[in-house]
């Protein structure tokens, strides 16, 4: 019911702006840099004989260098695509070196315009200075636009920013660098549905980083006109600028692996991590730590003696006692072998090895030995 309440208010924001126009704004943003040009009514696309248009801000020339793109994803065509609230962001985002593009959405086809805006502004990369393309979706905008980002095919999307929004995703993209920027005191519904999404995604250990602007109403950058909105919107560019660089970019694809496995090691996809782990350590055979997280994996998987053997390839080789030594006599104590899960258990010096391990079930059967209880009498 609080999910359905949700997506319902969700919806009303989308249409609160035609209403709220005739209001004075009261927006957050700061004014715009000297030299920003505005290129208005751009056809994107005609699809079916309907053209499609947007408004291109563009920052002051500097140089010849490209610039990331900013698509500011928001249901609505025509003149209604020109309400002041997206021209406002647009503005400041070209202030900051980004270039806005604000297009023609319409309601009920928002992927399909999605993509031949992609595959516009890629085909005329040169034409418009980018080098990359980021996307904000805000409010009711957030249900159509967040699962089309997560298309794996989308490639050419580097970045996106989700604001006060929420959207049913089951897969998150691990290439998508994504910021989600919570309202405080949006309604209870909408922020509780955040942050499942939220738990979703880091689950997944996708490269999701929350925002919460605890201060904040639904609408902040319109809304609530102070100095804290002004530090979100800057760090929500700033995000845009780092994660669609060239050196963030790189990191990123070089860790996919690594990521991947630990997402599904979180996920409970033992077998998944545990087949792409043994790939990486193939690889990188004297990667003592990728070892470790492949054990692991292993011992997730029941993979008990294949585990065991993996640990014991990692005795001395610098890793902390307690990282290896618990799921290393875990495994073994699993194998059938539990004099040497007491000795792995030895390796952890008495004031690493905690004290709950005595009575941890994992090592219930253990309990009777006496090798077992002295583990804890150290000093």
């Amino acid at each position: 019911m609080i999910q359905r309440a949700a997506l319902l208010y969700c919806v009303l924001t989308v249409l609160a702006p035609i209403a709220a126009r005739a209001q004075p704004p009261n927006y957050a943003f700061p004014p715009p840099a000297p030299g920003v040009t505005v290129a208005s009514d751009v056809e994107y696309a005609k699809p079916e004989g309907t053209a499609l248009a947007m408004d291109v801000f563009k920052p002051a020339p500097e140089s010849s260098a490209r610039r990331p793109a900013l698509i500011f994803f928001n249901r609505a065509t025509g003149q209604d695509r020109k309400w002041d609230f997206y021209a406002a962001w647009a503005r400041t985002a070209a202030s900051k070196g980004i270039v806005g593009i604000v297009p023609d959405i319409r309601g009920g086809s928002e992927a399909a315009d999605f993509k031949l805006l992609l595959a516009h502004l890629q085909d005329k990369a040169a034409d418009y200075g980018i080098d990359s393309i980021a996307v904000y979706a805000a409010s009711g905008n957030v249900s159509a636009a967040l699962p089309a980002l997560q298309d794996p095919s989308l490639t050419s999307v580097k970045a996106a920013v989700i604001y006060y929004g929420s959207a049913n995703v089951q897969q998150f993209r691990l290439d998508l660098p994504v910021l989600y920027v919570r309202a405080g005191l949006d309604r209870p519904g909408l922020n509780e549905a955040i942050a499942t999404s939220s738990a979703r995604a880091i689950g997944q250990n996708a490269p999701f980083t929350l925002l919460n602007y605890a201060g904040g109403h639904h609408g902040f950058e319109a809304v609530d006109n102070n100095d804290t909105t002004r530090r979100v919107i800057d760090d929500t560019l700033n995000f845009v600028l780092n994660a669609t660089s060239a050196p963030y970019q790189s990191a990123l694809r070089a860790s996919l692996g690594e990521a991947a496995a630990a997402g599904y090691v979180q996920s409970g996809k033992f077998k998944e991590a545990s087949d792409e782990y043994a790939r990486m350590v193939a690889a990188r055979p004297d990667d003592h730590r990728l070892r470790l997280s492949y054990g692991e994996a292993l011992l997730g998987d029941k993979q008990y003696a294949s585990a065991c053997a993996e640990f014991e390839k990692l005795k001395g080789k610098g890793l902390g006692p307690r990282d290896l030594g618990l799921p290393a006599a875990q495994a073994c104590l699993l194998k059938g072998d539990p004099a040497a899960a007491v000795a792995w258990l030895g390796t952890i010096p008495a004031r690493f090895l905690p004290a709950s391990t005595a009575q941890d079930p994992r090592f219930a059967a253990l309990k009777e030995r006496e090798d077992f209880q002295a583990l804890f009498k150290r000093q």
